[in-house]
């Protein structure tokens, strides 16, 4: 019968370290979320290298236009509706501009998007700021549920004098926990 006492100091000690363990993923894992954001604004990944809008402080120039043209695009297995409400604009670089974009679930089920953005010409993108946009982070759709979602951006006025013309092309993809895009 002495080793019963030790048998349980055991099992107790066991016991403590699956819960700490346990407390410990479960923390790791609800730290990802803002340190998964933190690294994105660090990195630009995701297109959220993103400046504020009260922190707009760009130099407006009046004498350059250049044509912004938006493109939108939906994955094939995503049951929606996607456009831009203003398919071109013709802006100043440096001055802050704002469109929108119509999404509507058209599924009998709640479907969460995310919006990745693409950029024409390529050396454009990091010319290309958005201060407020719908593709930072995932949407919730009711079923056939639909809205007009914000995007607010300038266009830095160290854009290349050849770059006239500047595409942003969102492609919307299916990220519903659960199912394949």
């Amino acid at each position: 019968m002495s080793g019963e006492p030790e048998r349980k100091k055991r099992h107790q000690r066991l016991v403590l370290g699956l819960a700490l363990m346990f407390v410990g993923m479960f923390a790791f894992g609800y730290a990802m979320v803002p340190l998964y954001r933190v690294v994105c604004r660090l990195t630009g990944l995701n297109g959220t290298g993103v400046e504020k809008a009260e922190t707009y402080t760009a130099d407006v120039d009046p004498d350059r236009t250049v044509t912004v043209q938006f493109l939108a695009t939906v994955n094939s297995k995503l049951p929606f509706e996607f456009r831009p409400d203003a398919g071109e604009m013709q802006v100043h670089v440096g001055e802050l501009y704002g469109n929108s974009f119509f999404a509507g679930n058209h599924s009998g089920g709640d479907v969460t998007a995310q919006a990745v953005a693409t950029y024409a010409p390529s050396e454009a993108a990091k010319y290309v700021h958005k201060t407020e946009c719908f593709c930072f982070t995932q949407e919730t759709f009711g079923p056939h549920e639909s809205r007009h979602m914000p995007v607010r951006f300038y266009l830095d006025p160290a854009l290349p004098k050849a770059i006239n013309v500047v595409t942003i092309s969102y492609t919307y993809f299916n990220v519903t926990p659960g199912q394949k895009s």
